[in-house]
């Protein structure tokens, strides 16, 4: 139901340009959506990454979406990023904001890390990537210090 209740948000705010609460209590907006075109399958990215909003789905880091920064998006190893464990460098991805923009990326790096540790390439400065982060290992049992990271750059 909770899924449903994201998806008919999303197809609102797309249509409307204004960022809604699937429900009235909720701690988050929905803010867009990733796309994986070789796994066929999409996600409805929240405005934050707090407890209540992870358990529905992947979070952006920065609610601002639209600002010009990194857009960096986590979710659990175990649910809403497990398909992380199947992407590869040369993946293609999509982002589309609620403003109906869409960007098209290209995965150039992985990488594990501990946390929070992340620099960016100096051949990714002045484009803005997008960010893919979830723990490590992927079949680990507890949660760890270590994170795998997946970094797209922007495609024409």
């Amino acid at each position: 139901m909770g899924q449903h209740l994201l998806n008919d948000v999303w197809e609102k705010t797309l249509y409307s340009g204004i960022k809604t609460k699937p429900w009235e209590s909720a701690d988050f907006e929905v803010v867009g959506e990733l796309k994986v075109p070789r796994l066929g399958l999409s996600r409805i990215v929240l405005n934050s990454v707090s407890g209540e909003a992870m358990a529905w789905g992947v979070g952006t880091l920065d609610p601002d979406v639209s600002k010009q920064s990194p857009i960096i998006l986590a979710g659990h190893r175990d649910t809403h990023m497990e398909f992380m464990s199947q992407l590869h460098v040369g993946d293609r991805m999509s982002f589309q904001l609620a403003d109906g923009s869409l960007k098209s990326y290209e995965i150039v790096r992985s990488m594990v890390l501990n946390t929070p540790e992340l620099q960016l390439a100096d051949q990714l400065k002045g484009q803005r990537p997008l960010i893919l982060t979830t723990c490590w290992p992927f079949n680990a049992t507890h949660s760890g210090p270590e994170r795998y990271v997946l970094i797209g750059q922007e495609t024409t």
